[in-house]
C-alpha cells in the first residue's frame, strides 16, 4: 500500500513538473516564432522582397495581435507594393494596439489627406502635437491640411516654424516654393527652390518645378538653364536627358528636342526601353506614325512579354485610325489577361467609334471600378452616354472626369457646353474660365465663351469671343457662321451677309452658311442676289446631291415668297428626286397643295407613281405628309410604315411617324426609338431635334429636351414651336425665368401657332408662381 501511493505521488509531481515545463516550452516558443517571422521579414525588406516581407509582418500580427510596431511596418511595406488601403488598415490597427505610437497615427492622417478627408487628418496632426508640439511631420502634416484648404498663409507660417526648428530639412523649402508660387510672389518662390538645390544639388523636381517658374515668368533662358545644369549634376543621366527633351518640345524646338530625347537612348543601359517609348511618344506627338511604331517595335523585341508595350502600340494605332491593328493587339492582350485595365479600356473606345454604345458603357464601367480615379475612362463613357442619347448620366461622368483630371480639356469643353444648353451660366463660366487658361488658343473655347455672352445677353461680349476665334482659325466657319447669326439677331444685316458669305468661300458645301445667307438676303428684299448666290453655289457643288437638294429647296422657298408658287412646287419636287432624305421639301410642297385646295389631286398622281413603282419611297412620304396636313394623321401613319418597310432607317419617315405617335398618344418608345433613328441619319436636321427633344420631354427627360431642342433653336431661332418647345422643357427643368422668355418669344412669333393655349396656360401658371 505505502509502495503504491509513493508511486502515485512521484507520478503526480512528474504530471505537473512536466505541465510547467510544457507550459513554458510553450510560451518561449512562440514568443521565439514572433521573432523568427520579425527577423525574416526585416531580411526580405532589405532583399527589396516585399511580397515575402507582408507575409512574414502578417505571421507576427496573427501571434501577437499587440505588436503594434509589427503593424506599422506593415503599413509601410504595403505602401512600397502602391496598396493604400492595405496600408491605411494595418497602421490603423497599430493605433488601436497603441494609441502613442506617433509615427503611425501620423501616417493614417497622411493617408487621410491624401484621400481629401481634411478633417480627420486635422485632427491626427494635432493629436500628434499636442504630445509633442515639436514634431517636425506632424507640423508638415498640418500645412498640408492648410493647403488642402486653401489656407495659405497658415500653411506658410506652420512651415516656417519646420524651418526653424530644422534648417536643412529639403521637403519644407521645396513646399515653402510651391506655395509662393501659388501666390505668384516670384521672388520668394525661386529663393526657396534654390535654397532646396542647395541642400539637395540632385533633386530632378526642384529642378523641374524652379524651371516652370521661370517659365510661368516667360524666362525661358533661365528655365533652360537650370535643365541643362541638372542634366550636368545627374551625369547625363536619361531621365534628365528626357525633361530637358520635353522642354524643347513644348518650346517647339523640334530639332533640339528630337536630338536630346536620341541622346536620352544614347546613355541608357540597352535593356532599358524607356528612352524607346519617349522617343516613340515624341514621334506620335508630332504625327510621324511609322517612325513611333518602330521604336514602340524595338522596345517590344526587347520585352516580348510586356503587355504594357503591347497596349501602347495599340493606343498609337488608335490614335492613327489603324482600327483593325488597334483590336487585333488588343485581343491579344485580352487572351492573355482579360482583365487588363488598359486593353479593357481601348476595347471601350473601339466599342465607342463602332457606335456599339451598350458594350462600351459596359467595358469602360469595368476600367471605372478597377481605376476609380482614371478620368479619361469617364470622359469616353459619357461619351457612349451621349450616344445613347442618355445626356443625365453623360454630364454626371463628365463632372467627373474634370474632378478627377483637371487638365482633360475636351471633357471641360464638352461640360461648358452641356452647362450653356442647361442655360446654367455660372457653372458653364467655370469650366470656360479654366479653359481660358488651359487653352488659349483653342478657337473652340473662345465659341464657347461667345454662348456665354449670349446666354449673359452681352452681344458686344459675344462679337469680341467670336472674332477672336476666328483669329485664332481663319478657316473655322462655324465661328464665322455664329458670327453672321449674332449680327442677324442685332440687326446688323450687312454684317451678317459679309460673314456668311466669308464662311461659303472657305467651304462651298457649309449648308447652315449657305442656309442664313439665303435667308438674309431675302429678309434684305435682295431676292435676285439669293438667286444669283443659288446658281454660283449650284456650279461649285454640283457633284454633292444632298447640297443641290438644298439649293432646290432654298430656290423654292424664294419662289414662294415671290408668290410663284408653280416653280416653287417644281422646285420642291426636284429636292426630292435629288434626295429623297431631305425632309422639307415634302412638308414646303404638301403646304402647296394644302393652299391651292389639291391635296386629292396630288394624292391621286402619288397613288398612279406607286402603281408604276411600289418600291418608291418618296411617293409614300409624300402621301403621308399630305393626309398629315389634312389632319388625318392615322392614313399618315399608316404610309410613313410602308416607306419605313422598304427602308427601315429611312430618316423622314422615322422623324414624322414618332411625331405623330407621340402627339396622338401611341407608344412613346417606339416614338423615341424612331426619332434617335432619324437622329442618326440626319443629325444636323432641326425638325428631327424638335421631334426628339418634344419626345424626351414628354417622357420626362427634361435636361434631354432642352438639349436637343436648344441645338434645333440654333439652326432655326424663329421657330415658334421650338421656342414653346423649349419654353416647356425649361419650365420643367425648374428655370421659370428662362421658360417664361422663351414661351413669350414664341407667342410673339406666331400667336396661333399649333399649342398657342398651352403656352399662354403656362406663362400664366409661371407669372402667378412669380408674382
Amino acid at each position: 500500500m505505502r509502495k503504491t501511493s509513493v508511486m502515485k505521488g512521484w507520478v503526480v509531481a512528474l504530471i505537473v513538473t512536466l505541465c510547467f515545463a510544457l507550459g513554458a516550452t510553450g510560451c518561449a516558443s512562440k514568443k521565439e516564432k514572433e521573432a523568427k517571422h520579425l527577423q525574416r521579414a526585416h531580411s526580405f525588406l532589405k532583399e527589396k522582397n516585399y511580397k515575402a516581407a507582408v507575409i512574414e509582418f502578417r505571421n507576427v500580427v496573427q501571434l501577437n495581435p499587440k505588436n503594434d510596431k509589427a503593424y506599422y511596418e506593415l503599413g509601410e511595406t504595403y505602401l512600397k507594393l502602391g496598396k493604400g488601403r492595405k496600408a491605411f488598415q494595418a497602421f490603423s490597427r497599430a493605433v488601436s494596439a497603441n494609441p502613442d505610437n506617433l509615427q503611425a497615427q501620423l501616417k493614417v492622417g497622411q493617408i487621410f489627406l491624401l484621400a481629401k478627408k481634411t478633417d480627420e487628418a486635422e485632427k491626427k496632426a494635432n493629436l500628434v502635437l499636442q504630445k509633442e508640439p515639436e514634431n517636425l511631420d506632424a507640423l508638415t502634416l498640418l500645412a498640408g491640411v492648410y493647403v488642402q484648404k486653401k489656407d495659405i498663409e497658415p500653411a506658410i507660417e506652420t512651415l516656417n516654424k519646420v524651418q526653424s526648428l530644422d534648417p536643412k530639412r529639403f521637403q519644407t523649402y521645396l513646399s515653402l516654393g510651391r506655395l509662393y508660387g501659388l501666390k505668384k510672389d516670384f521672388q520668394k518662390a525661386t529663393e526657396y527652390y534654390e535654397k532646396a538645390l542647395s541642400l539637395k544639388p540632385d533633386s530632378r523636381v526642384a529642378s523641374i518645378e524652379l524651371a516652370r517658374l521661370y517659365g510661368r515668368k516667360g524666362n525661358w533662358k533661365n528655365a533652360e538653364a537650370v535643365l541643362r545644369e541638372m542634366v550636368e549634376r545627374s551625369d547625363g543621366d536619361p531621365q534628365s536627358l528626357f525633361v530637358l527633351a520635353r522642354f524643347y518640345e513644348e518650346r517647339g524646338d523640334w530639332s533640339r528636342a528630337e536630338e536630346t530625347y536620341l541622346k536620352a537612348g544614347e546613355r541608357a543601359s540597352k535593356q532599358d526601353v524607356s528612352p524607346l517609348m519617349n522617343l516613340a511618344g515624341f514621334y506620335a506627338r508630332r504625327g510621324k506614325y511609322d517612325k513611333a511604331l518602330e521604336q514602340m517595335n524595338r522596345a517590344q523585341a526587347l520585352r516580348k512579354d510586356d503587355l504594357a508595350i503591347t497596349n501602347s502600340i495599340a493606343r498609337l494605332h488608335l490614335q492613327f485610325g489603324k482600327v483593325d491593328a488597334t483590336e487585333a493587339l488588343v485581343d491579344q492582350v485580352l487572351a492573355k489577361d482579360k482583365g487588363n485595365v488598359e486593353a479593357n479600356y481601348l476595347k471601350g473606345r473601339l466599342d465607342l467609334q463602332k457606335r456599339e454604345f451598350d458594350k462600351a458603357i459596359s467595358r469602360l464601367a469595368l476600367v471605372i471600378r478597377e481605376r476609380p480615379s482614371f478620368g479619361q475612362a469617364c470622359y469616353f463613357r459619357a461619351l457612349a452616354y451621349m450616344g445613347k442619347g442618355n445626356r443625365e448620366l453623360a454630364k454626371r461622368d463628365l463632372v467627373k472626369a474634370v474632378e478627377l483630371d483637371g487638365g482633360l480639356v475636351k471633357a471641360r469643353m464638352l461640360l461648358a457646353e452641356f452647362y450653356l444648353k442647361e442655360k446654367a451660366p455660372d457653372l458653364a463660366l467655370e469650366q470656360i474660365n479654366a479653359l481660358s487658361r488651359m487653352a488659349p488658343r483653342e478657337s473652340r473655347v473662345w465659341i464657347l465663351k461667345a454662348g456665354l455672352d449670349m446666354l449673359q445677353k452681352n452681344p458686344s461680349g459675344a462679337e469680341a469671343a467670336l472674332k477672336k476665334a476666328i483669329d485664332l482659325s481663319p478657316k473655322n466657319t462655324s465661328a464665322l457662321v455664329r458670327l453672321g447669326l449674332l449680327y442677324s439677331l442685332t440687326g446688323k444685316s450687312e454684317k451678317a451677309i459679309q460673314s456668311f458669305k466669308k464662311a461659303l468661300d472657305i467651304n462651298p458645301k457649309q449648308a447652315g452658311a449657305l442656309t442664313f445667307l439665303v435667308q438674309a438676303y431675302a429678309k434684305a428684299s435682295k431676292v435676285n442676289e439669293a438667286l444669283k448666290l443659288c446658281e454660283a453655289m449650284r456650279a461649285k457643288v454640283s457633284k454633292s446631291k444632298p447640297h443641290i437638294a438644298l439649293i432646290d429647296y432654298l430656290e423654292g422657298r424664294l419662289a414662294l415668297s415671290g408668290k410663284q408658287p408653280k416653280k416653287a412646287e417644281a422646285l420642291f419636287k426636284r429636292a426630292i428626286e435629288t434626295n429623297p432624305d431631305m425632309l422639307s421639301p415634302y412638308v414646303a410642297l404638301a403646304g402647296i397643295y394644302v393652299r391651292e385646295d389639291r391635296v386629292g389631286e396630288a394624292l391621286s398622281q402619288y397613288e398612279k407613281l406607286l402603281q408604276k413603282n411600289p418600291k418608291f419611297i418618296g411617293a409614300y412620304m409624300a402621301i403621308g405628309v399630305l393626309h398629315d396636313q389634312k389632319g388625318d394623321w392615322k392614313k399618315a401613319e399608316e404610309y410613313y410604315r410602308k416607306a419605313l418597310e422598304i427602308k427601315s432607317d429611312f430618316a423622314p419617315a422615322a422623324n414624322n411617324l414618332a411625331w405623330s405617335l407621340a402627339a396622338h398618344g401611341g407608344n412613346i418608345d417606339e416614338a423615341l426609338a424612331l426619332a434617335q433613328t432619324a437622329k442618326e441619319k440626319m443629325p444636323e436636321s432641326p425638325e428631327v431635334m424638335d421631334t426628339l427633344g418634344w419626345i424626351y420631354y414628354l417622357k420626362g427627360s427634361y435636361l434631354n429636351a432642352v438639349f436637343e431642342l436648344n441645338d434645333a433653336l440654333e439652326k432655326t431661332p424663329d421657330n415658334a414651336v421650338i421656342n414653346y418647345h423649349i419654353g416647356m422643357a425649361l419650365a420643367k427643368n425648374n428655370q421659370p425665368e428662362r421658360a417664361r422668355a422663351y414661351l413669350e418669344k414664341a407667342l410673339k412669333l406666331n400667336p396661333k401657332f399649333q399649342g398657342a393655349d398651352e403656352a399662354r396656360k403656362t406663362l400664366a401658371a409661371l407669372q402667378a408662381k412669380g408674382s
